[in-house]
Protein backbone atom coordinates (compact mmCIF):
# COMPACT_ATOMS: atom_id res chain seq x y z
CA UNK A 1 0.00 0.00 0.00
CA UNK A 2 2.82 2.37 0.87
CA UNK A 3 4.56 1.61 -2.42
CA UNK A 4 1.34 2.31 -4.32
CA UNK A 5 0.89 5.67 -2.59
CA UNK A 6 4.56 6.53 -3.16
CA UNK A 7 4.25 5.74 -6.89
CA UNK A 8 1.12 7.87 -7.14
CA UNK A 9 2.89 10.75 -5.42
CA UNK A 10 5.86 10.43 -7.78
CA UNK A 11 3.59 10.43 -10.83
CA UNK A 12 1.70 13.43 -9.50
CA UNK A 13 4.94 15.35 -8.84
CA UNK A 14 6.19 14.46 -12.31
CA UNK A 15 2.95 15.66 -13.90
CA UNK A 16 3.09 18.94 -11.96
CA UNK A 17 6.74 19.45 -12.95
CA UNK A 18 5.99 18.86 -16.64
CA UNK A 19 2.97 21.19 -16.51
CA UNK A 20 4.99 23.95 -14.84
CA UNK A 21 7.78 23.48 -17.39
CA UNK A 22 5.34 23.83 -20.29
CA UNK A 23 3.81 26.93 -18.69
CA UNK A 24 7.25 28.47 -18.21
CA UNK A 25 7.91 27.99 -21.92
CA UNK A 26 4.87 30.15 -22.67
CA UNK A 27 6.47 33.01 -20.71
CA UNK A 28 10.01 32.48 -22.05
CA UNK A 29 9.02 32.07 -25.72
CA UNK A 30 8.21 35.79 -26.37
CA UNK A 31 11.58 36.81 -24.89
CA UNK A 32 13.37 34.21 -26.95
CA UNK A 33 11.58 35.35 -30.10
CA UNK A 34 12.51 38.95 -29.34
CA UNK A 35 16.18 37.93 -29.15
CA UNK A 36 15.91 35.99 -32.43
CA UNK A 37 14.23 38.86 -34.29
CA UNK A 38 16.86 41.27 -32.94
CA UNK A 39 19.50 39.38 -34.94
CA UNK A 40 17.53 39.07 -38.17
CA UNK A 41 16.80 41.29 -41.16
CA UNK A 42 13.37 42.76 -41.85
CA UNK A 43 12.66 40.31 -44.69
CA UNK A 44 13.63 37.36 -42.48
CA UNK A 45 11.34 38.53 -39.69
CA UNK A 46 8.27 38.51 -41.95
CA UNK A 47 9.02 35.29 -43.79
CA UNK A 48 6.87 32.20 -43.22
CA UNK A 49 7.61 30.12 -41.30
CA UNK A 50 9.41 32.65 -39.09
CA UNK A 51 13.04 32.00 -38.11
CA UNK A 52 13.57 30.09 -34.87
CA UNK A 53 17.32 30.58 -34.52
CA UNK A 54 19.62 33.59 -34.29
CA UNK A 55 20.89 35.41 -37.36
CA UNK A 56 23.88 37.62 -38.11
CA UNK A 57 22.33 41.09 -38.55
CA UNK A 58 22.60 42.40 -34.99
CA UNK A 59 25.29 44.97 -35.81
CA UNK A 60 23.26 46.33 -38.74
CA UNK A 61 20.21 46.66 -36.50
CA UNK A 62 22.33 48.39 -33.86
CA UNK A 63 23.56 50.91 -36.44
CA UNK A 64 19.97 51.83 -37.33
CA UNK A 65 19.17 52.40 -33.64
CA UNK A 66 22.24 54.61 -33.37
CA UNK A 67 20.91 56.77 -36.20
CA UNK A 68 17.93 57.72 -34.00
CA UNK A 69 19.59 58.15 -30.56
CA UNK A 70 22.64 56.87 -28.65
CA UNK A 71 21.52 53.32 -27.77
CA UNK A 72 22.93 53.27 -24.23
CA UNK A 73 21.86 56.81 -23.26
CA UNK A 74 18.26 55.82 -22.30
CA UNK A 75 19.63 52.94 -20.21
CA UNK A 76 21.98 55.33 -18.38
CA UNK A 77 19.11 57.79 -17.85
CA UNK A 78 16.91 55.05 -16.40
CA UNK A 79 19.73 54.00 -14.07
CA UNK A 80 20.24 57.62 -12.96
CA UNK A 81 16.55 57.76 -12.03
CA UNK A 82 16.10 54.25 -10.64
CA UNK A 83 19.11 54.01 -8.30
CA UNK A 84 18.63 57.11 -6.10
CA UNK A 85 14.85 56.72 -6.19
CA UNK A 86 15.09 53.12 -5.01
CA UNK A 87 17.61 53.89 -2.26
CA UNK A 88 15.57 56.82 -0.96
CA UNK A 89 12.24 55.03 -1.19
CA UNK A 90 13.48 51.90 0.57
CA UNK A 91 15.13 53.89 3.38
CA UNK A 92 12.15 56.20 3.98
CA UNK A 93 9.66 53.31 3.76
CA UNK A 94 11.67 51.22 6.19
CA UNK A 95 11.95 54.04 8.72
CA UNK A 96 8.26 54.91 8.48
CA UNK A 97 7.19 51.27 8.61
CA UNK A 98 9.42 50.74 11.63
CA UNK A 99 7.87 53.73 13.38
CA UNK A 100 4.31 52.52 12.72
CA UNK A 101 5.13 48.94 13.76
CA UNK A 102 7.01 49.77 16.95
CA UNK A 103 5.36 52.87 18.40
CA UNK A 104 1.78 51.63 18.41
CA UNK A 105 0.69 54.15 21.07
CA UNK A 106 2.27 57.23 19.49
CA UNK A 107 -0.11 60.24 19.20
CA UNK A 108 -1.61 60.55 15.72
CA UNK A 109 -0.39 57.11 14.64
CA UNK A 110 -3.85 55.92 13.64
CA UNK A 111 -4.56 59.01 11.54
CA UNK A 112 -1.18 58.91 9.77
CA UNK A 113 -1.46 55.19 9.08
CA UNK A 114 -4.98 55.62 7.74
CA UNK A 115 -3.88 58.52 5.52
CA UNK A 116 -1.04 56.38 4.19
CA UNK A 117 -3.48 53.58 3.39
CA UNK A 118 -5.78 56.08 1.67
CA UNK A 119 -3.06 57.08 -0.81
CA UNK A 120 -3.19 53.57 -2.25
CA UNK A 121 -6.75 54.12 -3.51
CA UNK A 122 -5.98 57.17 -5.68
CA UNK A 123 -4.44 56.65 -9.14
CA UNK A 124 -1.31 58.74 -9.74
CA UNK A 125 -2.80 60.22 -12.92
CA UNK A 126 -5.44 61.96 -10.79
CA UNK A 127 -2.89 64.53 -9.59
CA UNK A 128 -0.89 64.70 -12.81
CA UNK A 129 -1.85 68.28 -13.74
CA UNK A 130 -1.25 69.78 -10.26
CA UNK A 131 2.02 67.82 -10.11
CA UNK A 132 3.10 69.25 -13.47
CA UNK A 133 2.28 72.80 -12.34
CA UNK A 134 4.14 72.33 -9.08
CA UNK A 135 7.24 70.96 -10.83
CA UNK A 136 7.14 73.92 -13.20
CA UNK A 137 6.95 76.32 -10.25
CA UNK A 138 10.02 74.62 -8.74
CA UNK A 139 11.87 74.78 -12.06
CA UNK A 140 12.26 71.00 -12.18
CA UNK A 141 10.63 70.36 -15.56
CA UNK A 142 12.92 68.68 -18.07
CA UNK A 143 15.09 67.32 -15.25
CA UNK A 144 15.21 64.02 -13.37
CA UNK A 145 14.20 65.56 -10.03
CA UNK A 146 10.42 65.09 -10.48
CA UNK A 147 11.01 61.38 -11.10
CA UNK A 148 13.13 60.92 -7.96
CA UNK A 149 12.31 63.26 -5.07
CA UNK A 150 8.47 62.98 -4.85
CA UNK A 151 8.61 59.23 -5.45
CA UNK A 152 10.69 58.69 -2.29
CA UNK A 153 7.48 59.09 -0.24
CA UNK A 154 5.64 55.95 -1.30
CA UNK A 155 2.45 54.86 0.43
CA UNK A 156 2.85 51.35 -0.93
CA UNK A 157 6.43 51.15 0.35
CA UNK A 158 5.46 52.33 3.84
CA UNK A 159 2.58 49.85 4.11
CA UNK A 160 4.79 47.06 2.75
CA UNK A 161 7.50 47.66 5.36
CA UNK A 162 4.97 48.24 8.15
CA UNK A 163 3.35 44.89 7.41
CA UNK A 164 6.68 43.12 6.97
CA UNK A 165 8.23 44.48 10.16
CA UNK A 166 5.05 43.88 12.13
CA UNK A 167 4.94 40.21 11.10
CA UNK A 168 8.68 39.58 11.38
CA UNK A 169 9.99 41.46 14.43
CA UNK A 170 8.55 40.35 17.81
CA UNK A 171 7.93 42.88 20.55
CA UNK A 172 10.35 41.03 22.81
CA UNK A 173 13.20 41.96 20.48
CA UNK A 174 12.52 45.67 20.99
CA UNK A 175 12.41 45.16 24.75
CA UNK A 176 15.69 43.24 24.70
CA UNK A 177 17.33 46.00 22.66
CA UNK A 178 16.11 48.63 25.13
CA UNK A 179 17.51 46.61 28.03
CA UNK A 180 20.88 46.62 26.24
CA UNK A 181 20.72 50.41 25.99
CA UNK A 182 19.73 50.72 22.30
CA UNK A 183 17.36 53.57 21.49
CA UNK A 184 15.09 54.13 18.47
CA UNK A 185 17.53 54.65 15.61
CA UNK A 186 20.16 52.34 17.09
CA UNK A 187 17.57 49.57 17.35
CA UNK A 188 16.51 50.16 13.77
CA UNK A 189 19.98 50.18 12.21
CA UNK A 190 21.67 47.47 14.30
CA UNK A 191 18.80 45.15 15.23
CA UNK A 192 15.87 45.54 12.84
CA UNK A 193 17.65 46.34 9.58
CA UNK A 194 19.68 43.10 9.34
CA UNK A 195 16.53 41.03 9.91
CA UNK A 196 14.34 42.80 7.35
CA UNK A 197 16.83 42.64 4.48
CA UNK A 198 14.62 40.25 2.44
CA UNK A 199 11.73 42.70 2.69
CA UNK A 200 14.00 45.57 1.68
CA UNK A 201 15.31 43.59 -1.30
CA UNK A 202 11.78 42.71 -2.44
CA UNK A 203 10.72 46.36 -2.22
CA UNK A 204 13.90 47.45 -4.04
CA UNK A 205 13.33 45.01 -6.93
CA UNK A 206 9.68 46.04 -7.16
CA UNK A 207 10.66 49.72 -7.23
CA UNK A 208 13.37 49.32 -9.85
CA UNK A 209 11.08 47.36 -12.18
CA UNK A 210 8.28 49.88 -11.74
CA UNK A 211 10.65 52.79 -12.36
CA UNK A 212 12.17 51.09 -15.39
CA UNK A 213 8.75 50.58 -16.97
CA UNK A 214 7.29 53.97 -16.03
CA UNK A 215 6.06 55.86 -19.07
CA UNK A 216 3.41 58.44 -18.23
CA UNK A 217 5.30 60.63 -15.75
CA UNK A 218 8.58 60.82 -17.75
CA UNK A 219 6.50 61.65 -20.82
CA UNK A 220 4.96 64.62 -18.99
CA UNK A 221 8.06 66.09 -17.33
CA UNK A 222 10.81 65.26 -19.86
CA UNK A 223 10.93 67.15 -23.13
CA UNK A 224 14.59 66.80 -24.08
CA UNK A 225 15.29 63.63 -26.04
CA UNK A 226 18.71 63.26 -24.42
CA UNK A 227 16.94 62.75 -21.06
CA UNK A 228 14.51 60.09 -22.27
CA UNK A 229 14.30 56.91 -20.24
CA UNK A 230 14.01 53.45 -21.81
CA UNK A 231 10.19 53.44 -22.39
CA UNK A 232 10.26 56.90 -23.99
CA UNK A 233 13.22 55.98 -26.20
CA UNK A 234 11.49 52.78 -27.34
CA UNK A 235 8.38 54.77 -28.20
CA UNK A 236 10.47 57.26 -30.17
CA UNK A 237 12.18 54.47 -32.08
CA UNK A 238 8.96 52.59 -32.79
CA UNK A 239 7.26 55.73 -34.13
CA UNK A 240 10.29 56.84 -36.15
CA UNK A 241 11.03 53.38 -37.57
CA UNK A 242 7.69 51.70 -37.04
CA UNK A 243 8.38 49.17 -39.83
CA UNK A 244 11.89 48.33 -38.63
CA UNK A 245 10.92 45.43 -36.39
CA UNK A 246 14.48 44.05 -35.88
CA UNK A 247 15.79 47.41 -34.60
CA UNK A 248 12.83 47.80 -32.26
CA UNK A 249 13.32 44.26 -30.97
CA UNK A 250 17.03 44.84 -30.38
CA UNK A 251 16.43 48.07 -28.47
CA UNK A 252 13.75 46.32 -26.40
CA UNK A 253 16.17 43.53 -25.58
CA UNK A 254 18.86 46.03 -24.55
CA UNK A 255 16.40 47.73 -22.23
CA UNK A 256 15.44 44.43 -20.59
CA UNK A 257 18.97 43.22 -19.83
CA UNK A 258 19.64 45.44 -16.75
CA UNK A 259 16.34 44.41 -15.14
CA UNK A 260 17.07 40.72 -15.72
CA UNK A 261 20.54 41.11 -14.21
CA UNK A 262 19.13 42.85 -11.15
CA UNK A 263 16.49 40.21 -10.62
CA UNK A 264 19.07 37.42 -11.06
CA UNK A 265 21.26 39.01 -8.36
CA UNK A 266 18.41 39.61 -5.90
CA UNK A 267 16.02 36.79 -6.78
CA UNK A 268 16.71 34.82 -3.61
CA UNK A 269 16.19 37.87 -1.40
CA UNK A 270 13.10 38.85 -3.40
CA UNK A 271 11.46 35.45 -2.94
CA UNK A 272 12.43 35.43 0.75
CA UNK A 273 10.82 38.85 1.13
CA UNK A 274 7.57 37.63 -0.41
CA UNK A 275 7.52 34.64 1.95
CA UNK A 276 8.38 36.58 5.08
CA UNK A 277 8.04 35.56 8.69
CA UNK A 278 11.47 34.22 9.62
CA UNK A 279 11.39 35.44 13.23
CA UNK A 280 8.50 34.47 15.43
CA UNK A 281 7.68 35.61 18.91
Amino acid sequence: MRNLLANREKRFNLAVTVALFLMSLLFVLPLYWTAVFATRTLSEVFQFPPPIWFGSSMLDNYARIEAVFPPFRPIINSIIVAVPKTIGLVLVSALAGYGFARYVRAPGRGFLLGATFATLFFPPSLALIPFFLQMGWLGWLNTFWPLIVPAVASGFGVIWMYTYIGSTIPRELYEAAEMDGAKGFATFFFVVLPIIRPGLAALAVWTVIGTWNEFQLPLVVLGDGTLFTVPLALTTLSTTHYTDTPAVMLSTLMGLVPVFLLFALLSRQFIAGLTSGAVKS
